[in-house]
């Protein structure tokens, strides 16, 4: 996972991200201190996709579905394991890749998006490809529903494409401030709606027909003298529980909201670049500084707060399962901790490449497969001391 200021976008990124740098204090991380391991954590297999063309891949997921596993590498080789993690199929797209693979399940489609704004279709049974199509920049998230795929592009744009071609249905377009951060949270679909969170700290929710707006919720407020102060995108992964929202906004807040009109249930100041989880009635959330937090998600109730890895330059929160919580550190550590107390549980060096990892994905409560930014599909078991 990239620092911040890696990911900062803009006409004026270059002279922003110099003076940030001279006036920002540097944070040296927490040395790491010894803990009590209650938790056995062992990795089962590792298999490669190839070399990293790049590391900034905030869209890159790895998803499991009928005892397959789909992952994508950012040098462009898409790629279907078994839970074994035998080669089912890889395929070369021969493309620069930054987002996805998501599924179409009806479709049997596997669907991933690159720098050149391409969408890219392929049989999830055999990699070979459907279809092809080409938008106007760059992708940066992808989900799939009601047979269409749709489709977050750099330039504030969703675009609704027909799953079976990828013609366009509809465009939503939405106004983008000069500076935002690079990457954005995928669209999370429920029911005949879609949830997108913006660049702006607005959440909305609209119909996946027509892209009609449902509602329309700002959670944070620009504020400060610079583009950089005055950013709040919604960086964050949203997050429902069927009956909530939840969300959270760069220098803004982590907040609850109605599933049905918006509005707000709850909020609590906590800044955050990285994907929030969310388990056992427990939003977690690691803030800017790397300290990692829980809240009840019913109330926001603050539950606890760890800082044992204070500036480690932490990737996601991953819920695993009903008792364990997990992140990643810059070096490579896995970082498993209890939800009900946020003890430290495991600590497993090594895990990853350096550079820390694009996605994780909890299969079972003993089982999580892990995809980090050099492009390597790793599965680890959890499981009792002794």
């Amino acid at each position: 996972m990239m620092n911040r200021r890696q990911f900062i976008t803009g006409a004026a990124s270059l002279m922003l991200l110099t003076a940030c740098g001279r006036n920002e204090p540097i944070h040296q991380p927490t040395p790491l201190k010894s803990i009590t391991t209650k938790l056995r954590v062992t990795s089962v297999w590792r298999e490669s996709l190839g070399s990293a063309a790049r590391l900034d891949v905030p869209g890159l997921r790895v998803l499991e579905e009928e005892g397959k596993v789909f992952a994508a590498a950012s040098s462009g080789q898409v790629a279907s394991l078994s839970m074994q993690g035998a080669s089912v199929w890889k395929m070369d797209t021969k493309s620069t890749l930054v987002a996805g693979p998501v599924l179409s399940p009806v479709a049997e489609l596997i669907l991933v998006g690159s720098t050149r704004g391409e969408v890219i279709a392929l049989s999830a049974k055999t990699g070979e490809q459907r279809w092809r199509v080409a938008l106007e920049a760059e992708v940066l998230s992808l989900a799939t529903g009601s047979g269409r795929v749709f489709v977050r592009t750099s330039n504030g744009r969703v675009t609704s494409l027909d799953i079976s071609d990828g013609h366009a249905l509809w465009v939503l377009d939405h106004d983008l401030p000069s500076l935002s951060v690079r990457g954005v949270s995928a669209p999370v679909l429920v029911s005949n709606a879609m949830l997108l969170g913006w660049e702006d700290g607005i959440v909305e929710m609209v119909l996946q027909t027509n892209g009609e707006r449902v509602w329309e919720t700002r959670i944070a407020l620009p504020r400060g003298r610079t583009d950089i102060e005055r950013m709040v995108d919604v960086q964050s992964a949203l997050l429902t529980d069927g009956a909530r929202v939840y969300a959270a906004a760069t220098q803004g807040k982590v907040v609850s909201m109605d599933l049905q009109s918006g509005s707000q249930s709850w909020t609590n100041d906590a800044n955050t670049w990285v994907d929030m989880a969310l388990g056992e009635r427990r939003v977690f959330v690691i803030a800017e500084d790397d300290t990692i937090r829980a809240y009840a998600s019913e109330s926001g109730r603050g539950l606890w707060v760890q800082d044992a890895l204070k500036y480690r330059r932490l990737s996601k929160a991953v819920a695993w399962g009903k008792q364990w919580m997990v992140t990643f550190d810059r070096e490579g550590v896995m970082h498993v901790l209890d939800v009900t107390s946020g003890e430290m549980v495991a600590r497993v060096e090594g895990a990853v490449s350096g550079g820390g990892i694009a996605d994780a994905f909890a299969v079972t409560d003993k089982q999580l497969l892990v995809l980090d930014v050099a492009g390597n599909v790793s599965l680890w078991q959890a499981g009792a001391i002794g």
